[in-house]
C-alpha cells in the first residue's frame, strides 16, 4: 500500500509530504481496503470451476431462479415486489445474526463469485436460496386460499420441500461445512442436521404470519399507492421479526424436549412438521372458498419453471458429480487446540457445551477430509495462539450412491407431484385490488341571481372538484370506461346538455313561434332589482362513485351532429 501511494499519489503532488503524513494516510488506506474486502470478496470463476465445479453451476442456477421469482413478482403487482424485497431483508437479518451470535455460529459457506460480510455470505444465498424457497412457497400457499393461521404453516412446509434436496446434495458436494460438535446440529440425516428443516419451516412461517398481521393492522385489502410507506413498514417488520418469532417456535418445542429430556432431534422435527401438516390439512378440508379448487389453466409460470429446474438440477447432479475431486478453499471451522470448549446458551436458559475449534486428528464430518492437500500434511495454525480459519478441505466419495439417487429422485418426483396439484388444481395467484381514485366534490355553491335582462329567476349551481393532488377545479373530467368516448379524445372540452330525443312535432313548433313573437314585443321598462345572493357551502368527503352532471360538466354521450345543431341554435 505504501508503494502504491508513493508511486501514484504523493510523487505527483505539487508539494512535499512528510514521512509521518505518508504513514498515516497509508494506514487509513489500508483500513479502507480491508473494510471493502470484508464487505465484498471476489473469487475468480475459473478457479471455482477447476476446484468446485458443482458449486459454480449451482450458484449460477440460483441466480437465475431468483430472477424468475422477481419476474413473477413484477408481473403481479407492487405488493408481490415488496414481498420479494422483504425476503431479502429477512435473508440479510438471519444470515448476519447467525454469523455474529456465537451460540448460532455453526456453519461456513463455500466461497462464491461474490461473498459478503467477511467472506461468510455468498451472493447466491442472499439473492437466490431465500427467494427460491420462501417466495415460491409464499405464492403457492396463496393459491390455496387458506385462513391466516394455516397459511404460515403451508409456507413453511413448502420451503422444506424445496430445501430438502438442496440440503442433502449441498453438504455432500461441500457447498458448506457444519460445526463438528455443536449440540444443536449433532443429530443428522445424510449429514444434514434435522434442525435445518425445523429452521426453514419455522422462519418461513413466521415471516408469513408477521407480514399478514402487519398488513391487517396498517393497510387495507385494496392497494393504495398513497400508503406505500405503510406497505414498506409491513415487509420490514416481517423481514426483521421473522428470526425472533421463529426462535420462539424453537423454544416452545425443540429446546425443552431436546435440552431437558434428551429427546432425539429427529423426533422433535418430525413432530413439529406433523403439526404443520395437520394444521394445513384441517384448513384445506374445511375450506369453502370456491377459488381454492377453481383450477388454473395457465399454471406453468415462472415459479413452476423454477421448481422444475431446481429438482432436475439435483436429479442430474446426484448421477454425474464426483465429490472425491472437490477442493473447497475458504473459511471453515477454525483449527486450534482440541481440548478447548465453549458454552452454548439456549432460549430455555440452559447452558450446553461444544468444542471451540476443529480437531484435524479427531472429527466426525465424514463428507470431508484432507486427501487432496499436497504432501498429505494436515492444516495447522501458522502462529502460536492464533487459530487457522482459512484452509482447504476435500470432498469424499459416495458411500452408497444408490441411496442418494433413491432419496433425491424420490423427493423430487413426490414433491413435484404435490407442487403440480397446488399449482394446477388450486386457484390462480390472488392479486389484491388496486384502489381507484376519483375526483371528489368538496364544495357546492348555490346562488339566486335576479337581473333586469330576464323576467324570471336564474339559478346557478357551481361545484368545485378536488383531484388526486388536492387541486380545485370547476370543470371535472368524468370517469369513462371507454377512452374513445372521452370528450378530451374527441376534442370537445365543454359539451352542452344533450339534445332532446323527442322529434319536432307541430305542437312544439307552434310553441317555438309563440316564444319568438313574445320576445319581439317591446318589454316595459323596469328598474333593476337588487341582486340577492344566497350562498350555501357544503362539504362532501365521500368519493363520488357516479358521474356528477352540472351545466359545466362534460357529456360524452351526445352525438356530434346534435352538438353542431345545439351550438348553431340561437337562444
Amino acid at each position: 500500500m505504501d508503494y502504491i501511494l508513493d508511486r501514484y499519489v504523493f510523487n505527483n503532488l505539487p508539494f512535499e509530504v512528510s514521512e509521518e503524513t505518508r504513514k498515516l494516510w497509508g494506514q487509513r488506506a489500508l483500513h479502507i481496503v480491508g473494510l471493502a474486502d470484508w464487505a465484498c470478496k471476489y473469487q475468480d470463476p475459473w478457479k471455482i470451476f477447476e476446484n468446485h465445479t458443482s458449486f459454480l453451476f449451482g450458484e449460477l442456477l440460483f441466480f437465475f431462479l431468483a430472477f424468475l421469482t422477481f419476474c413473477h413478482a413484477w408481473r403481479h403487482g407492487t405488493r408481490y415486489v415488496l414481498v420479494w424485497f422483504g425476503i431479502l431483508i429477512h435473508a440479510l437479518n438471519v444470515e448476519n445474526l447467525c454469523y455474529w451470535i456465537p451460540d448460532m455460529d455453526n456453519f461456513w459457506q463455500a466461497q462464491g463469485i461474490l461473498t459478503f460480510f467477511g467472506a461468510r455470505a455468498p451472493l447466491y444465498i442472499l439473492i437466490g436460496i431465500y427467494h427460491m424457497f420462501d417466495y415460491t412457497a409464499f405464492v403457492m400457499a396463496k393459491r390455496l386460499h387458506l385462513p391466516w393461521w394455516a397459511e404460515g404453516p403451508a409456507v413453511g412446509l413448502g420451503a422444506v420441500m424445496l430445501d430438502m434436496p438442496y440440503d442433502i446434495m449441498g453438504i455432500k458436494l461441500v457447498w458448506w461445512t457444519w460445526h463438528d460438535t455443536d449440540p444443536n446440529i449433532f443429530d443428522r440425516m445424510n449429514w444434514v442436521p434435522w434442525n435445518s428443516y425445523y429452521f426453514h419451516a419455522s422462519f418461513a412461517c413466521s415471516f408469513t404470519w408477521l407480514l399478514r398481521g402487519s398488513r391487517y393492522l396498517l393497510v387495507s385489502k385494496e392497494y393504495d399507492w398513497r400508503r406505500l410507506p405503510r406497505e414498506i413498514i409491513c415487509v420490514f417488520v416481517a423481514g426483521m421479526g421473522a428470526f425472533w418469532l421463529g426462535t420462539i417456535q424453537f423454544a416452545l418445542l425443540y429446546h425443552p424436549l431436546h435440552d431437558i429430556y434428551k429427546v432425539h432431534t429427529e423426533y422433535t422435527t418430525i413432530l413439529f412438521l406433523s403439526i404443520y401438516i395437520l394444521i394445513v390439512f384441517t384448513a384445506d378440508r374445511n375450506n369453502r372458498n370456491p377459488l381454492a379448487r377453481a383450477g388454473n389453466k395457465y399454471w406453468f409460470d415462472e415459479l413452476a419453471c423454477a421448481i422444475g429446474l431446481e429438482y432436475m438440477f439435483f436429479m442430474v447432479a446426484v448421477l454425474i458429480t464426483d465429490p472425491l475431486n472437490i477442493v473447497s478453499d475458504g473459511l471453515h471451522q477454525p483449527i486450534g487446540p482440541c481440548n478447548e470448549t465453549q458454552k452454548v446458551q439456549t432460549p430455555t436458559g440452559m447452558v450446553l457445551e461444544k468444542k471451540k475449534y476443529f480437531c484435524t486428528t479427531n472429527f466426525d464430518e465424514k463428507y470431508i477430509d484432507f486427501h487432496c492437500i499436497p504432501g498429505g500434511a494436515l492444516p495447522k495454525p501458522t502462529e502460536p495462539g492464533q487459530p487457522l480459519e482459512w484452509y482447504a478441505v476435500c470432498g469424499t466419495d459416495y458411500e452408497n450412491r444408490a441411496e442418494y439417487i433413491t432419496i433425491i429422485w424420490g423427493i423430487c418426483i413426490l414433491y413435484g407431484w404435490i407442487w403440480y396439484q397446488v399449482a394446477a388444481r388450486s386457484g390462480p395467484t390472488p392479486i389484491d385490488p388496486v384502489k381507484e381514485l376519483r375526483k371528489r366534490v368538496v364544495k357546492t355553491i348555490e346562488r339566486q341571481d335576479t337581473t333586469s335582462l330576464t323576467n324570471g329567476k336564474k339559478k346557478i349551481d357551481e361545484r368545485y372538484y378536488e383531484d388526486n393532488h388536492g387541486r380545485l377545479s370547476t370543470h371535472p373530467e368524468p370517469f369513462y370506461s371507454d377512452p374513445y368516448e372521452s370528450p378530451r379524445f374527441r376534442g370537445n372540452f365543454v359539451t352542452p346538455k344533450p339534445a332532446s330525443s323527442k322529434k319536432n312535432t307541430p305542437a312544439t313548433l307552434k310553441q317555438q313561434q309563440n316564444l319568438k313573437q313574445s320576445a319581439q314585443k317591446p318589454q316595459p321598462s323596469a328598474q333593476p332589482q337588487p341582486q340577492i345572493q344566497k350562498v350555501v357551502v357544503t362539504k362532501k368527503v365521500e368519493e363520488q362513485e357516479k358521474k356528477v352532471l352540472s351545466p359545466n360538466s362534460l357529456i360524452a354521450d351526445t352525438p356530434a351532429r346534435n352538438l353542431r345543431k345545439r351550438r348553431s341554435r340561437k337562444y
